[in-house]
């Protein structure tokens, strides 16, 4: 072929490469409790099936952001924004229509603690814990918490929608102790647990979307308060072991820490009556949120009553820590499941020290985890992908005796949501918003979907447990906010999916 041939070759692949179909993917981002346009949301777009992002934007001043030559394909928006819940879209035809994405801000909670004579509790740290189970405690360390300032104020924030007790943990508290290694207690308020308003009956707030909820005050008043002391049996000269007091009601935050002297004596200053367990564990090894323990660490557990009077000599014997296995289950089709992963077990109990433990697990197959304390667990697995999820929350319990067999995970794959919009002739100036309604997943994205031509729409790779959705008008002028208050509740289970159909919202919304 001559040169002048090959070069009109080149020139007419050229030409015919840039008249191929392309698709632009544009929007705007706003706030969701305000319609406020939000600049420098961060905007990646994916390609379904293709390595790599397509695009990496942020919006401008105007909270708008625009992906021009795309090539045809379905295609995945993650957008994010510190303080805000991030949202995740799949558009299966971009189009033409330029999406309208409210993102929904995290809320706000503060307040002050101070005595009865309003001088600040000074070392106080306040936590916003998640709304749990009925029936069930709180978790310990799994939720937000602030520290108080020199004028004993405190701001939580970044709080994504859900239901939250607030509890001020005061005086030689874990993270006191952790932080510091020692406590100078105020003789006035002593050490202590408290939730707002009292801890019989905790308040909670709900967050749905950018509230802020101000005055959440705690005064601590003077109370009759007693010391706790005794000796640890050393199973090792001159070891250091920390000692935590925890109410067995509501165990996720401890009442006082304590670390024991070289011949392992012990003793807790200003500890307001009830009753406790009492935990030891040791040799510490050095510190970070609570005790952090050697390679064979021995730990003790015993029930202590306080009331009256100071409760002197307890004597606390400790053992090596305990054993138990662990073993992944899954249903006979499991394709979307990983044959390892990772088992973690979360204490319930806040005990002084850090206790949380991680193995990976492989299906069918027992792997023992040991040197455990005796003391309740939360199991979370993790490294499943995006298709496997556990089947349920599972705890295990090796305060008393252990469990005879490994102790079976269930996991599950996903579930996916197959659904209709219902009531309405122009699907496509519809979004389908859905959120995760379960205490423990609030910080899980918002997901959306486009229903088609025929009204339908789809949300796979979903974890099993409740969520809430609602149909959102599309367009630009649209105020329907995303929050929870304007979502209907549905169960999502795993490994099958859920049909459902989402009626139109009514024509007039209110702001």
């Amino acid at each position: 072929m001559c040169r002048c041939c090959r070069f009109a070759a080149v020139y007419l692949s050229i030409l015919a490469a840039s008249s191929a179909p392309t698709e632009t993917i544009a929007g705007k981002v706003v706030q969701d409790d305000s319609g406020a346009p939000l600049a420098s949301v961060e905007v990646r777009i994916s390609r379904a099936g293709a390595g790599g992002l397509a695009a990496d934007l942020e919006t401008d001043t105007a909270g708008r952001f625009r992906a021009p030559d795309l090539p045809p394909a379905e295609y995945r928006l993650e957008i994010s924004k510190p303080n805000y819940v991030s949202t995740v879209l799949r558009i299966r035809e971009p189009g033409s229509t330029a999406l309208l994405i409210r993102l929904v801000r995290c809320g706000v909670i503060s307040g002050q603690v101070t005595d009865s004579q309003a001088k600040p509790v000074r070392g106080a740290t306040i936590f916003a814990m998640v709304k749990a189970a009925a029936g069930e405690p709180f978790r310990p360390f799994t939720h937000q918490f602030a520290q108080v300032d020199e004028r004993g104020q405190y701001r939580l924030y970044n709080l994504p929608p859900g239901q939250y007790a607030i509890a001020v943990s005061y005086g030689a508290s874990t993270m006191a102790m952790g932080s510091h290694g020692s406590v100078a207690i105020n003789p006035n308020v002593g050490s202590g647990l408290r939730f707002y308003p009292d801890s019989t009956r905790p308040q909670f707030f709900t967050i749905s979307g950018g509230e802020e909820v101000r005055g959440v005050d705690f005064v601590i008043g003077p109370a009759a308060l007693y010391s706790v002391s005794g000796r640890v049996e050393l199973p090792v000269p001159k070891a250091e072991f920390w000692l935590a007091l925890t109410p067995p009601d509501q165990p996720a935050l401890a009442v006082a820490v304590a670390i024991a002297e070289r011949d392992g004596w012990f003793r807790f200053e200003g500890v307001p009556p009830g009753s406790y367990h009492l935990f030891a564990s040791g040799p510490a090894a050095g510190r970070g949120s609570g005790a952090m323990l050697g390679p064979e660490p021995f730990f003790g557990r015993m029930q202590v009553e306080v009331g009256g009077q100071n409760v002197e000599d307890v004597s606390v014997a400790v053992q090596k820590g305990r054993s138990a296995a662990f073993v992944l289950r899954t249903p006979p089709a499991r394709q979307a499941c990983p044959e390892t992963a990772s088992l973690t077990l979360l204490p319930l109990e806040d005990t002084g020290a850090m206790l949380e433990r991680s193995v990976e697990v492989s299906c069918g197959r027992p792997q023992v985890i040991g040197n455990l304390a005796p003391a309740r667990y939360h199991i979370a697995v993790s490294q499943l992908g995006d298709a496997c999820y556990t089947l349920s929350d599972t705890v295990v319990d090796l305060s008393g005796e252990t469990p005879p067999g490994p102790i079976e995970v269930s996991i599950v794959p996903a579930g996916s949501i197959r659904g209709r919009l219902n009531g309405s002739a122009h699907p496509s100036g519809f979004s389908i918003v859905l959120m995760a309604a379960d205490a423990d997943d609030a910080k899980q994205s918002i997901q959306i979907a486009f229903p088609d031509a025929d009204s339908r729409f789809r949300f796979e790779n979903l974890r099993p447990g409740r969520y809430r959705i609602a149909a959102q008008p599309a367009e630009e002028t649209s105020k329907s906010r995303w929050n929870a208050d304007q979502m209907f509740e549905i169960e999502v289970p795993g490994g099958a999916p859920t049909d459902i159909e989402v009626p139109v919202p009514p024509a007039k919304n209110s702001p």
